[in-house]
C-alpha cells in the first residue's frame, strides 16, 4: 500500500469537518473599496490603492534652489529615477505644531510612498505605512465640523473607524490637483 492509498485518520476527518462547518469571517460586500492607510505625524490618512505604485525606504532628499511653493521637499532618487518629493503635511497644514513639523522633516521620515495619477509621478514622506485595507463606502462617516473647517478638511471625503483610530480618507483627485497647483 502506498502513502496516498492509505485510510484517512478519523481525527483528521473530524478536524477538517469542523473547519469547513465553522462560521466564515465577515465577507466584504459588493462595492467595497481598497485604500492604503498611512500616518503623517500623529494623524492617520488613506488614499485609494489605485494611485500607489510602491513604498520605498527613506532616501536623501535633494532640495531645489529658489523653491517657494512650501510643499516641495525636493528631488528623491527612486530606483534610478528622480521624482518630486512633496510634503502632504504642508499641504494639509499639519506643520503649525513645532513637534509635528520636526517629526515630518524629510530626513526623519520612515517611508516614501510613490504615487502616480494621470501620468504624473511623485513621492511623499510618511512616518508609517499600515498597508492595504478594504471597506464599504457605507462605513465612512461624515467629516467632523472642526476638521472640515481646517486646512485638511477640504481634501477629506469621510472618516473611517479603523483599529480604534480614525482615518481621514482623502479625495485623490482633489489632492493631486492641489499638489499640481502648488508646484506651479
Amino acid at each position: 500500500m502506498s502513502l496516498l492509498d492509505r485510510e484517512i485518520p478519523e481525527e483528521y476527518l473530524e478536524e477538517q469537518t469542523s473547519h469547513v462547518a465553522a462560521e466564515k469571517k465577515k465577507q466584504i460586500e459588493t462595492g467595497a473599496k481598497s485604500i492604503v492607510i498611512f500616518r503623517i505625524a500623529t494623524e492617520w490618512w488613506a488614499l485609494p490603492t489605485a494611485v500607489f505604485q510602491g513604498v520605498d525606504d527613506d532616501s536623501p532628499t535633494h532640495t531645489l534652489p529658489h523653491d517657494r511653493s512650501g510643499i516641495l521637499n525636493g528631488l528623491v532618487n527612486i530606483r534610478g529615477e528622480l521624482l518630486l518629493s512633496v510634503s502632504l503635511a504642508a499641504l494639509l497644514q499639519l506643520e503649525k505644531d513645532t513637534e509635528v513639523s520636526r517629526d515630518l522633516k524629510p530626513a526623519s521620515c520612515g517611508r516614501l510612498l510613490i504615487c502616480s495619477r494621470k501620468g504624473s509621478r511623485l513621492v511623499f514622506p510618511v512616518n508609517e505605512v499600515h498597508g492595504v485595507h478594504r471597506y464599504h463606502p457605507k462605513e465612512l462617516r461624515e467629516v467632523p465640523v472642526t476638521l472640515a473647517k481646517a486646512g485638511a478638511g477640504a481634501y477629506i471625503v469621510g472618516v473611517l473607524p479603523w483599529e480604534g483610530k480614525t482615518v481621514g480618507c482623502m479625495d485623490d483627485e482633489l489632492l493631486f490637483y492641489a499638489v499640481d497647483k502648488g508646484l506651479t
